[in-house]
Order: structure tokens, then C-alpha cells, then sequence
């Protein structure tokens, strides 16, 4: 197979494939050995580290199996997408044969990373994944395309087995925890409802951002829904909304404006005792403020001014303790 037939046709079986799926691509096995030719030469070495990646990962998950057996159940399906990815990512490493004899080096011994017991173990096997997520989003910039539809789709599998390997839901350990839940799921009540009264003024690439952003804090809502262990706020009919809506600007100002209520409440999420509810709280904090600003910025507004965005007054200046 040529390499323009080979690009070619790989293009119209994914435009296929999508069309009939309208979702993610997964790397198929009849497609896969069309598309496991000789990586380019300039792509060697990006495929070596995807290789040396995958090598360490499924070292990683075999030690945390055999330390802590209880975890098979959960740990076995993950670690065979591992072993299928990099069976895959093999096909495309053809070392050893005339000009390619010394391109990319050699690859490297597998690597376990210390995995501790019980939940420590997951959380270290998460980070593990997330970061070969992030690996994976890298090397598809570098690579060309044929190679970096296949590391965005494993890096795409391992985005899922971060979520996969978390376990259940972050505890609620108090009522001031509760509260809290509380009232971010109210403001993503609020920012849900607003995102598709602006979504109406706007058209093209800012109308496909605010429905996707409307479908961001819609999947917020849900995961604050599942955490709590309590009725959860119920949604209202309708909110009143801190800016009328009769322009592309005055939506973007409202888009800005809903963003910027998520902060305060998502920063006081991230006082509560689970520390993955303050990570979630303080990555959704985040998030918030980067879009309140790019809507600011859309609306011609000013950039926001505060230098501690959602902080209580009280935060900023620490109480003493007994005796201090």
C-alpha cells in the first residue's frame, strides 16, 4: 500500500466510520493493520517513547495487581487496553533494516513506578494515566497524521481509564461539605439554563462554543449530582439571568457573567475535608475563570481585576490559633 493511498484511504473509512458512530474513532483491528505501516522516519522517535510509555504502564498496573489482589477485578480491563495499545504501536516500529538501522534508538527496559496499597494505589495508577493522557496530546502535535490519530485515540483511551481506576465518588464528609455541593450544583443550574438563553444570539464558531460549553456544565451538574448523598438541589424553571440578552455582545457578557458566579462557588468547594473534592473544585474554579475571561474578552469588556477571584475576605487574613 502506498503512502498516498494509504493516507487516503484511511481518511474515507474514519469519515465512514464517523458518520455512522458520530463519535470518537476507536483504532479497529482491520483498520489497524492497514494503518500499522513503517513509521516515518521523523516519527520514530515520538513512537519510541509512546512504546516506553505503555511499557511502563503495564509494569505499573501488574506490581499494584500482584501487591494488592483485590484490585484484579478492576485493574484486569485496563491493563489489557494497555498490552492491546501497545501491541498496536509495535506493528509501526520497524528498527534494524537498511537506512533505518539507527534511526530512534533503541527501546528501553519496561519501568514499574512504586504503586502503594489500597486507595493510595489508585490514586498513584490515576496520575499515571492522566499524565499518559497528556503524553499522548503532545506526541500528536509532533507526529504526522497517520501516527497521531493512533496516539490520539490512546491517549483518549487513557483520559477514560483515569476515571476508570478512581473509584467511587469523593466523600461527603460533613454538612458544610453538603452545603457546598449545594451551591455549586445551584450555579451550574443557573449557568445551564443561561447558556442556552445566549446560545440563541449567537451564530457560527461562537454559537457551536456556547453548546459546547452548555454541554461542559451540564456534565458538571451530573457529577456534582452523583457526588452528593443527599436530595440534590432541584433545578428551577427559569433563573434571572444578570444580563439581558439581545446581541452577540450582551450573550457574551452574559456567558462571562455566569462563569464568573461558578467561581466563588466552586472556591468554596475547595475548603471541604475530601481532597478530591477540593482538586475537582479547584480545577472547576479554573476553568470558570479562563472562560469568564475569553467572554470578557469577546464582549469588549475589561479583564477581570481580582487578584483572588471567589475568595471569601475572610481567607485572606488567617485566624490565629489558641495560644498564638
Amino acid at each position: 500500500m502506498s503512502r498516498s493511498t494509504q493516507a487516503l484511504s484511511r481518511r474515507a473509512l474514519l469519515g465512514r466510520a464517523m458518520a455512522l458512530g458520530g463519535g470518537a474513532v476507536p483504532v479497529l483491528p482491520w483498520l489497524a493493520s492497514c494503518a500499522a505501516q513503517a513509521a516515518p522516519r521523523e516519527d520514530v522517535p515520538t513512537l519510541v517513547g509512546a512504546i516506553a510509555s505503555e511499557q511502563n504502564l503495564i509494569a505499573s498496573y501488574e506490581a499494584a495487581r500482584s501487591a494488592d489482589a483485590s484490585l484484579a477485578g478492576r485493574l484486569d480491563p485496563v491493563l489489557a487496553h494497555h498490552r492491546g495499545h501497545l501491541a498496536v504501536l509495535r506493528r509501526h516500529y520497524v528498527p534494524g533494516s537498511g537506512d533505518r538501522a539507527d534511526e530512534g534508538g533503541a527501546i528501553p527496559s519496561p519501568s514499574a513506578a512504586a504503586v502503594p496499597a489500597g486507595a493510595a494505589g489508585l490514586a498513584a495508577l490515576r496520575d499515571l494515566e492522566d499524565r499518559a493522557a497528556r503524553g499522548r496530546m503532545a506526541d500528536a502535535a509532533k507526529a504526522g497524521p497517520a501516527l497521531a490519530q493512533l496516539l490520539a485515540s490512546i491517549g483518549a483511551c487513557e483520559a477514560g481509564h483515569a476515571m476508570t481506576v478512581r473509584g467511587g465518588a469523593p466523600p461527603v464528609r460533613s454538612r458544610s461539605d453538603a452545603e457546598a455541593l449545594q451551591a455549586a450544583l445551584s450555579a451550574e443550574h443557573a449557568a445551564v439554563y443561561g447558556y442556552g438563553v445566549l446560545g440563541a444570539r449567537l451564530r457560527g464558531s461562537l454559537h457551536q462554543t456556547a453548546k459546547d460549553l452548555w454541554n461542559v456544565h451540564r456534565a458538571r451538574r451530573d457529577q456534582l449530582v452523583s457526588i452528593l448523598s443527599v436530595a440534590p438541589a432541584p433545578e428551577a424553571a427559569a433563573y434571572r439571568l444578570p444580563v439581558k440578552v439581545t446581541s452577540a455582545r450582551s450573550a457574551a457578557q452574559l456567558a462571562a457573567a455566569l462563569e464568573g458566579d461558578l467561581v466563588p462557588a466552586y472556591v468554596g468547594l475547595a475548603g471541604v475535608s475530601s481532597p478530591d473534592l477540593r482538586a475537582f473544585a479547584a480545577d472547576s474554579a479554573q476553568r470558570a475563570m479562563a472562560w469568564a475571561a475569553r467572554w470578557r474578552s469577546r464582549a469588549g469588556s475589561a479583564a477581570p481585576s481580582e487578584a483572588f477571584p471567589g475568595l471569601p475576605p475572610a481567607a485572606l487574613s488567617p485566624r490565629p490559633e489558641p495560644g498564638e
